[in-house]
């Protein structure tokens, strides 16, 4: 009996407002959410004051960045004790950067058509191109996939923010020891 109850109560569940999902979400993510709680393209659509089809072209990117993250995850790229991590779980600037790092060049190819070039740049720039344990993967990216004209010599003299934080905690544990 008491079964019977908790199921009409999710039958009868009331659907959160579009407003809700706005406000505390980002847009991508929000109409996700919106599409998974029962709305339409169409009602997300009139509510934002966009064209159908953007939603649409919202929710397909969203779902080619979800398989991605899937697949990746399956051949190990994306490791965690958590079984139930998603795409959702994971910020675009780690998403894009552990693809980089550890995917195969067709995965890297899809990254940039989902992401675009310049966002895939910036990640790059940021995260990986002083990083010296990545030379010749970061010469293959800037090469091959940001169209740059970079050669070995340069990506040395490219800042080593990894190496700078090691530097820099290697020095403040002498001066705790002193």
């Amino acid at each position: 009996m008491q079964n019977n109850k908790i199921k009409n109560k999710d039958r009868t569940k009331e659907k959160k407002s579009l407003q809700y999902f706005f406000e505390n979400f980002a847009q991508e993510k929000a109409i996700i959410q919106a599409l998974r709680e029962g709305y339409t393209q169409s009602e997300i659509a009139t509510f934002l004051k966009l064209p159908v089809g953007l939603i649409s072209k919202i929710s397909k990117n969203f779902l080619q960045k979800q398989n991605l993250f899937e697949r990746l995850k399956k051949a190990g790229v994306f490791w965690s004790y958590a079984q139930n991590l998603g795409c959702e779980d994971v910020s675009e600037h780690v998403f894009i950067e552990q693809t980089l790092k550890y995917a195969d060049f067709d995965d890297i190819k899809e990254l940039i058509a989902l992401f675009g070039p310049k966002k895939v740049k910036k990640v790059w720039e940021a995260n990986m191109k002083g990083d010296r344990r990545f030379r010749k993967i970061n010469l293959l990216i800037a090469r091959v996939f940001l169209d740059l004209d970079l050669d070995l010599e340069e990506l040395k003299k490219a800042k080593n923010a990894r190496l700078e934080k090691f530097k820099f905690l290697a020095s403040s544990n002498k001066r705790s020891f002193a």
